[in-house]
């Protein structure tokens, strides 16, 4: 137990999630209202408002290339998960994901994660490839996402 942590995992699409150790999700939260970004990016789906914040609003898989035949439209079955920023929270503090789902909360050892060696990491924004409990999970590169967002909209209004 002393080597377990508490993970979200963070459906992405329909076989993919995102790995994030706990501690790194300030909130997760139903669908809102987004509002438009001047950024000419399609992964950056816009902003939205949490805690008198304006924050920037991802869709990960749509980034990183992956989308199969998921609807790119926001749906109201679909989540916002409120990730804390580690490299850069000077420049940003937060940023949000889009979950296509609920988020699950998981409790991982080291035991757990079986890394993907054999499979080619085709974006900068995939640290790895992991599979945990038989389900398909990227590891993010978090210096990769918020350097990228950061040149690309600045600082939060």
């Amino acid at each position: 137990m002393a080597n377990d942590i508490r993970a979200v995992l963070i459906p992405i699409e329909t076989d993919r999630k995102l790995l994030l150790p706990n501690a790194m999700v300030a909130e997760v939260m139903a669908m809102r209202s987004v509002d438009d970004s001047d950024v000419d990016e399609d992964w950056i789906l816009g902003t939205v408002l949490w805690r008198g914040w304006d924050i920037p609003l991802i869709d990960y898989g749509l980034l990183t290339g992956y989308q199969n035949d998921e609807p790119t439209a926001l749906a109201s079955t679909d989540n916002i998960a409120v990730l804390k920023c580690i490299n850069h929270p000077e420049d940003l503090p937060y940023f949000a994901v889009l979950s296509r789902g609920i988020p699950k909360l998981q409790l991982v050892s080291r035991g757990d994660i079986q890394l993907h060696e054999e499979k080619d990491v085709n974006h900068h924004a995939i640290a790895s490839l992991v599979s945990i409990e038989d389900e398909m999970a990227d590891i993010p590169n978090m210096n990769y996402l918020e350097t990228q967002l950061i040149s690309l909209i600045g600082e939060p209004a």
